[in-house]
């Protein structure tokens, strides 16, 4: 298995239909249709905002980031107006607000990790992780800093397993039915308790 930074156009498609069957029930609702929220996640991501875990040239899983204030996929009203349309632009926008992070000085913010359905249980995730924490280091970050919401426990467990640690939470409140989650984690790792590795 190989991990580098980006994918291909070729491989946009298999990309969205990761983040898709990963994230789109939280997402779906504000589209029109499962067709028109996977096409228009799709057109949204940012290639150079992605980790990729690729065997042979097979997309195994990808691990999105912010950077420079914008999140792995670009919701600003301007792309959203020129993929939708005025009127379910402003649908997307509104619902997809709550859901947007925002940039930490320091640290590098995971935007949406996930997995080929098939694969998942063989460390893929786990590979995603170190090569984000790599980047982090890369780049001069203190930490890597992720989410992940009360109905995805596994996700959690191999954050924590990870040396992650909550740092914050929140509730969804009345929209909770609306995104299909209650709650949801910060979880934030220093790159400060990373081992030393031998050269």
């Amino acid at each position: 298995m190989d991990i580098s930074l980006g994918f291909t156009p070729d491989e946009r498609t298999r990309v969205g239909g990761l983040y898709w069957e990963a994230f789109g029930a939280k997402l779906s609702c504000a589209f029109r249709d499962d067709g028109t929220g996977r096409a228009a996640v799709t057109a949204a991501l940012s290639a150079d905002r992605f980790l990729v875990a690729r065997d042979g040239g097979d997309v195994l899983g990808v691990c999105g980031f912010r950077a420079a204030g914008t999140a792995a996929a670009d919701w600003s009203w301007r792309a959203a107006r020129s993929r939708l349309g005025w009127v379910a632009a402003v649908r997307a926008t509104v619902v997809l607000a709550p859901l947007a992070g925002g940039d930490v000085p320091g640290v590098l913010v995971l935007d949406g990790l996930c997995v080929a359905a098939g694969r998942r249980g063989a460390g893929i995730g786990s590979a995603l992780l170190t090569a984000a924490l790599d980047l982090a280091a890369a780049r001069g970050d203190r930490a890597v800093q992720l989410s992940v919401v009360d109905t995805n426990p596994r996700a959690e467990a191999l954050y924590r397993r990870r040396g992650f640690v909550i740092v914050g939470q929140g509730e969804m409140g009345p929209l909770a039915d609306v995104y299909g989650f209650r709650r949801h984690r910060t979880l934030r790792r220093s790159l400060e308790e990373r081992p030393c590795q031998s050269t």
